[in-house]
């Protein structure tokens, strides 16, 4: 009796060692996911000038329009094939128990071992966003709205998020250790490092779509597969009676993806 139960409570005290066999599930959430080197994945989701209000208390992202934005170089770049060197602020549920707490670490050491990789990627830049701003407070004026009313400019937790260069690309692809994951019912299995720790084995489900490119036989324009932002301030300056978009005020930038998801 005591040979036969021996293995099993050696198990049990080796929680997360080698002697378990069947590795948690966790599922993992790369739909607007920070893709380095390429921007915020899309998914062919918003094109150039999509403006959002953000509340950046509620982290709640609010679609207002899709301005017109005076393209950089017209045509855009051509970059190529492109992947991305690192990939962060991905979704993650489904943690065990023992796992809690660790979510920031977890998402890093997947990330880590994640790639996007984008196949005839055209770069699109383009700028003059706050003159495109300033246009869309006025057509709201001649339209007998009150532009303060939808940018709140006099409350600090506002901000306006505009979509200012995008990457096209034919085909784009996720890697999660090193597997092909762009099959939402994607299952992988990782072995991840954290820092002060053991290893840990997971099996990573992706169950989002996050592949993108032209549809089979296309002759259009290739969607919108990554994205960068600006994100301005609104304000009232003292002396000045037109509304103001500031560069550089802080915001909570790694909160962004989660908005993002939460739109849809």
């Amino acid at each position: 009796m005591t040979l036969t139960r021996f293995p099993l409570v050696f198990c049990a005290a080796l929680a997360l060692s080698a002697c378990r066999h069947d590795p948690s599930m966790v599922s993992a959430n790369f739909q607007f996911s920070n893709a380095a080197g390429l921007g915020t994945q899309n998914a062919g989701l918003y094109e150039p000038g999509s403006t959002f209000l953000w509340n950046i208390s509620t982290n709640r992202l609010e679609l207002l329009d899709t301005l017109a934005l005076t393209p950089t170089t017209p045509g855009g770049v051509s970059a190529g094939d492109v992947s991305s060197t690192n990939v962060a602020e991905m979704g993650i549920s489904g943690l065990p128990e023992s796992l809690f707490g660790k979510e920031g670490l977890i998402k890093a050491s997947i990330g880590a071992k994640s790639q996007f990789v984008a196949k005839g990627a055209l770069r699109e830049d383009y700028n003059n966003t706050i003159t495109a701003l300033a246009n869309y407070v006025q057509e709201q004026v001649t339209a007998g709205n009150n532009p303060d009313l939808i940018l709140h400019p006099r409350e600090d937790e506002f901000r306006i998020v505009v979509v200012r260069s995008v990457i096209r690309a034919n085909d784009s692809s996720l890697f999660v250790g090193g597997t092909d994951s762009s099959d939402p019912n994607k299952v992988v299995d990782v072995s991840l490092n954290i820092p002060g720790g053991e290893a840990i084995a997971l099996r990573v489900r992706v169950g989002t779509r996050t592949a993108c490119g032209r549809s089979e036989g296309s002759d259009g324009k290739a969607p919108a597969c990554f994205f960068n932002v600006q994100v301005l301030d609104p304000q009232y300056e003292d002396g000045n009676p037109r509304m103001q978009f500031l560069v550089g005020s802080s915001y909570p930038a790694n909160n962004l993806p989660g908005a993002f998801r939460s739109l849809r």
